[in-house]
């Protein structure tokens, strides 16, 4: 299974915003015949939405809704972030110029190197439908956003250790390792010939899982391996289709059954199991004031951005 990759380092801003701005500080209200919104008399496009959907699907690794209502949403946090992006620019906290300098040098330095090199980055942008321009801009604008937020929470104080204690404390399952297992299988389409397997290892307590794995198993990934599917977890977080995961939660170690799935019968045996553990507070306890810290300076932030937004003069068209 292939999982795609979050691209990080933008910034706190893009790390967290559902949609990010992707509009050119140049537009003009008649750069579209009926523009989304029009913020202090910059449009927010058609074209423009579109581009932020595709840059911020590609750079964070999500599929953003693009229905009506997720549309307006988007629409509205766009316009929040241009009028910050006005703000920031009006009061010199960074210039056009090296915002998009800022932006060229992450696009080849990261992006690029992320997704395998120039070429193959090519190829993404076209399968999201942009643009090296297109996602230049989209990104000058990131870094816009990110010098407003860097001015505008500098004073955050750090979060205490014994907040973040507190924290550890209130949210134990965070920070627990998940109960796994060692499992095994033998994968056959015939019930009666799982039937007579299960009868031969539980007879000779699984010493000759490993050889009657090799001789019948349908699964060609593991038939060669004693059907060791190595150490996982338990319950769906294995990843193993229902019945599967269902027989093998029911199992000690030692102990044998069969699950009958679309793929036919496993014999399955566990051979140990690990419980689940609380990693100690010491080991997160940076991790944890990291991100209350960061979350403080979301707020902050988020609390700056509305006061710009409401001397702004922002119009909807949705």
């Amino acid at each position: 299974m292939i999982k795609q990759t979050r691209l990080v380092g933008i910034g706190v801003v893009a790390a967290t915003a559902l949609m990010i701005a992707g509009c050119g500080t140049t537009s003009s209200p008649t750069a579209a015949p009926k523009p989304l919104a029009v913020v202090n008399g910059q449009a927010i496009t058609e074209s423009d939405w579109q581009v932020a959907v595709a840059a911020t699907n590609l750079l964070q690794g999500v599929t953003l809704p693009t229905g009506a209502s997720a549309k307006k949403q988007q629409v509205k946090e766009l316009a929040s972030e241009i009028a910050v992006e006005q703000w920031a620019l009006k009061h010199h906290l960074i210039t056009e110029t090296k915002a998009h300098q800022e932006a060229t040098q992450f696009l080849d330095e990261n992006v690029a190197l992320a997704l395998g090199g120039t070429t193959a980055m090519q190829s993404t942008l076209k399968h999201y439908h942009l643009t090296t321009a297109t996602l230049t801009n989209f990104l000058t604008q990131q870094m816009v956003l990110q010098a407003a937020f860097a001015q505008e929470t500098a004073k955050v104080p750090a979060v205490s250790a014994s907040t973040a204690k507190a924290y550890y404390d209130a949210h134990p399952s965070q920070f627990q390792t998940p109960a796994q297992v060692l499992v095994r299988h033998i994968l056959v389409k015939q019930k009666s010939l799982a039937e007579s397997i299960l009868a031969q290892v539980e007879a000779d307590h699984g010493a000759n899982f490993a050889a009657l794995a090799k001789k019948y198993s349908i699964d060609t990934g593991t038939k060669d391996k004693g059907g060791s599917l190595g150490w996982v977890d338990t319950g769906a977080a294995s990843g193993f289709v229902q019945p599967f995961y269902e027989e093998m939660d029911k199992l000690k170690p030692g102990q044998f059954g069969i699950a009958h799935s679309q793929f036919g019968y496993h014999v399955i045996e566990v051979e140990a199991e690990k419980p689940a553990t609380l990693e100690p507070f010491s080991s997160v306890e940076s991790q944890i004031e990291q991100q209350l810290t960061q979350n403080q300076k979301y707020q902050q932030f988020q609390t700056f951005s509305n006061g710009i937004v409401k001397t702004a003069h922002v119009r909807y068209n949705l």
